[in-house]
């Protein structure tokens, strides 16, 4: 999201993110959140918190498109956002080449438009775009 700061800057955009990531005061409006791990033993209870949290910033902002780049955090974002009628603009990990993300798998279903970076993975999403390296 970092590559898209020219863009953020020419509309009202807001950044949601994780509170582990760095150079994010030039952004302005900044929502972050704690990292959130699969594989820890609260997974399940955070990832419910966060679906709260995200549909309270959803209402706040009311945006109308909701651009992701990834990270677990963002996919209760992006669901809320659907069914809110919101357009959802997915863009696959540039290091991602030849296998999906799990956000990925569960984004392509979501999503309004699933971008990849790579032809590969074209096998895994046949309806995504394939724009190629963007950043």
């Amino acid at each position: 999201m970092l590559q898209l700061k020219k863009i953020i800057a020419k509309n009202n955009s807001y950044l949601f993110t994780e509170t582990n990531q760095k150079d994010l005061k030039d952004f302005g409006k900044v929502y972050t959140v704690n990292q959130i791990n699969r594989k820890e033993k609260n997974f399940f209870m955070n990832f419910i918190k966060l679906f709260f949290l995200s549909r309270k910033i959803i209402k706040k902002i009311r945006p109308s498109v909701i651009v992701s780049t990834g990270a677990l955090v963002t996919v209760p974002m992006c669901i809320i956002g659907k069914f809110m009628h919101i357009k959802i603009i997915y863009i696959e990990s540039f290091a991602r080449i030849d296998k999906p993300s799990l956000t990925g798998k569960i984004m392509y279903k979501f999503a309004d438009v699933f971008v990849v970076q790579w032809k590969d993975l074209l096998k895994y999403f046949p309806k995504a775009k394939f724009w190629g390296g963007i950043f």
